[in-house]
């Protein structure tokens, strides 16, 4: 790489270009809209100090953009990783001379954002709410359905909002899921409870859906983040009705991660369950497991 910056751009065009490569590189689109969020920021903010390239771009500018705005320490720390990210994605494009976001120290002090796993009677608790919610039987059997795939897969929220119905087939006796996750790509591939795919072959045709709908929950008609959008309120209303404290989808992730390391799964078994890498699910998922 030429240690020269061979292409001026401006700040807008970079931010430009960033946004494109990562939704072209397949960046899901609710982590996208964060990374334009502070991006916008912080092409406001160099307006404002009459920054035009990147390559003016400085420590020093970085250091009162992060200081201009009050973040919690690990919302910093995840905007700093962006920064790095953008700045490096423009150095390696000869838009700029260095990574100036490199020589900015991670915030200090950060405590661990623990995320416990459910206890049995909270799981139960859930799935006995997502049959009373909503008016009627629609709006509870779809909400039961999300609930036990999200119980016996710990698919993310986006992935079980947009399920494929031919992801669900039968192998060897046994119902199995297969599915690439919308986050990062990897497969997803596992065996199934019956009472799972009884509660899937119980859902309604979502509304606006015609005949031969594809998805279990969403239409296909609608926007797909609409559709993440409608399953996140669906679950809400659930885990508040359950009453169990600090209920979150996540939570289900460390729960099967926690029951597969208690039955003797080693770490890249459950990895390739959860669409992880192993060092990930030591890192998060094995301390709750003796």
């Amino acid at each position: 790489m030429s240690s020269e910056v061979q292409v001026s751009k401006s700040i807008t065009e970079a931010v430009v270009e960033f946004t494109s490569y990562c939704r072209t590189d397949g960046l899901e689109s609710s982590t996208l809209r964060k990374y334009k969020n502070t991006l916008n920021h912080l092409q406001e903010f160099c307006v404002k100090e009459n920054i035009d390239s990147i390559g003016d771009l400085k420590v020093v500018h970085l250091d009162a953009f992060r200081a201009s705005h009050k973040l919690a320490k690990i919302t910093s720390s995840k905007e700093l990783e962006l920064l790095r990210q953008f700045c490096g994605f423009c150095r390696d494009r000869d838009w700029c001379k260095n990574n100036v976001a490199r020589r900015i120290k991670s915030p200090r002090g950060i405590e661990p954002n623990e995320i416990e796993p459910f206890e049995l009677a909270e799981v139960k608790a859930i799935i006995e709410a997502s049959c009373k919610i909503g008016r009627g039987p629609y709006e509870r059997l779809r909400a039961n359905a999300m609930v036990l795939t999200l119980r016996y897969t710990a698919l993310r929220i986006s992935d079980v909002a947009t399920l494929w119905r031919d992801r669900i087939s039968k192998i060897g006796g046994r119902w199995q899921i297969f599915l690439r996750t919308t986050k990062n790509k990897k497969p997803i591939f596992m065996p199934i409870p019956n009472k799972m795919k009884a509660a899937l072959d119980r859902v309604p045709l979502p509304r606006s859906g015609k005949g031969g709908c594809p998805y279990y929950f969403w239409s296909g008609l609608s926007k797909r983040r609409t559709a993440v959008g409608v399953t996140e309120e669906c679950l809400a209303a659930v885990f508040r009705m359950s009453g169990v404290t600090k209920a979150h989808a996540h939570r289900f992730r460390h729960t099967l991660a926690t029951e597969l390391l208690g039955q003797g799964a080693t770490f890249e078994e459950v990895a390739d369950i959860l669409g992880n890498s192993p060092n990930i699910v030591r890192k998060h998922y094995a301390k709750w497991s003796e």
